[in-house]
C-alpha cells in the first residue's frame, strides 16, 4: 500500500519524463543487445589499430559521438569493441575441470590407502590426470575471458555481424493530470 501511494505521488508530481542516452552493441538479426551508459568503461579499437580504455562521460546522438573526459570519438572511427565479461559456457566448464581434478585426486588417494601395500607403487595417472584436468580448466577460463566484437562492413555498406549505435530515448512533454 505504501509503495503504491508513493508511486502515485511521484507520478502526478512529475511534469517531464526524462529518457536515456546509451551506446548499443547489437548483433544483426538478433534481439539481444548490450547497452553501455554514461559512466561505463569501454575498451575499443580505432581505425589506426590502437586500443583505448575510457569511461563514457556523455553521448551525443545528433553528432554520433562518444564524449570522454579529455576527448571525443566519432562512432564511425571505432572498428572493434572488447568485452571482459566471460562467456557463459567458459566459466562453468573450467570449474567442472577443476572439480574433476579434485575428485580424481581424492579417489586416487583413497584407492591407494586401501591397497594391501599403500603408497608403494603409485601409478602416474594419480598425478597426471588431475594436473591435466586442472590445466585445461585454467586455460579455458583464461582463453575465453574476453570477447572482441569487430564491426566489419560488407560490399553494400552494411554491417556484417555486429553494429554499434547511439540511441537517445528522450520522452519530453507534459503529463496530463486527471
Amino acid at each position: 500500500m505504501r509503495t503504491t501511494l508513493s508511486f502515485l505521488f511521484a507520478f502526478f508530481l512529475v511534469n517531464v519524463a526524462y529518457g536515456q542516452k546509451f551506446l548499443q552493441l547489437e548483433r544483426i538479426n538478433s534481439p539481444k543487445t548490450r547497452k553501455y551508459f554514461p559512466g561505463h568503461e569501454i575498451t575499443f579499437q580505432m581505425i589506426g589499430g590502437q586500443w583505448y580504455t575510457r569511461v563514457i562521460e556523455d553521448i551525443s546522438y545528433e553528432q554520433n559521438l562518444l564524449l570522454f573526459a579529455k576527448d571525443h570519438v566519432p562512432l564511425d572511427s571505432i572498428i572493434a569493441l572488447r568485452s571482459f565479461k566471460p562467456q557463459k559456457w567458459s566459466r562453468p566448464l573450467g570449474n567442472q575441470f577443476f572439480n574433476f581434478a579434485a575428485v580424481w585426486a581424492l579417489y586416487s588417494v583413497v584407492d591407494e590407502a586401501l591397497q594391501d601395500e599403500p603408497f608403494q607403487q603409485v601409478d602416474k595417472s594419480v598425478y597426471l590426470i588431475p594436473a591435466t584436468s586442472a590445466g585445461i580448466g585454467f586455460l579455458i577460463k583464461k582463453l575465453f575471458k574476453q570477447r572482441t566484437y569487430h564491426f566489419d562492413i560488407n560490399k553494400d555498406g552494411y554491417a556484417k555481424k555486429w553494429r554499434l549505435r547511439v540511441l537517445d530515448i528522450d520522452v519530453k512533454g507534459e503529463l496530463k493530470k486527471p
